[in-house]
């Protein structure tokens, strides 16, 4: 639903068609506008080390809610989007998600993080191991969703064995409503 300009109404006299375009239509716009401004969203952690098989992308597993306003997560790798999460009158929202993760000290090959709706990958990130120290990788992507939609987070790596990831959070903001 979209705002809609009304006519200058002068002298003549408005339809019933033309007010309820005008006037109730414009009303549920601006409503659908105002509710899309509640601030709705979800940050998940994972603190303890995870081992991750070589050149396998594996769905992380969230452990704990930094905050959720609106009820995206119950428990597991899911980020479920809730109905109350789309405002009356769309169907769709628009959503940050930002995820990010440390992989062990490792130089040998890559490193990747992902993020999925509805198990299709709307954005990747990689990078080399480094040597000596962690490699630090975080992705931000902004993707429509509707209501039930799922969000998930994988991570891969190809150190040519099992290799841990630690510090791992996501984090899903909604941004409004999509037209």
């Amino acid at each position: 639903m979209a705002w809609t300009t009304p006519k200058t109404m002068g002298s003549e006299i408005g339809t019933s068609s033309d007010w309820n375009t005008y006037v109730r239509d414009n009303e549920l716009y601006l409503y659908g506008v105002a509710l899309g401004t509640l601030f709705s969203s979800v940050q998940l952690t994972r603190t303890a080390a995870t081992s991750i098989n070589d050149s396998t992308y594996t769905a992380i597993t969230w452990t704990a809610e930094v905050f959720d306003f609106g009820g995206w997560w119950s428990s597991g790798t899911n980020i479920v989007v809730p109905s109350g999460a789309i405002p009356a009158g769309y169907t769709t929202i628009a959503v940050a998600m930002v995820a990010r993760t440390k992989f062990a000290t490792s130089g040998t090959g890559n490193r990747a993080v992902q993020v999925l709706k509805n198990g299709s990958s709307f954005g990747r990130v990689s990078a080399s191991g480094i040597s000596g120290d962690t490699t630090d990788l975080m992705i931000f992507e902004i993707v429509t969703v509707a209501a039930a939609d799922v969000l998930t987070t994988e991570v891969w790596q190809t150190s040519g064995g099992a290799l841990n990831v630690s510090q791992t959070q996501v984090s899903v903001y909604r941004i409004a409503p999509a037209t």
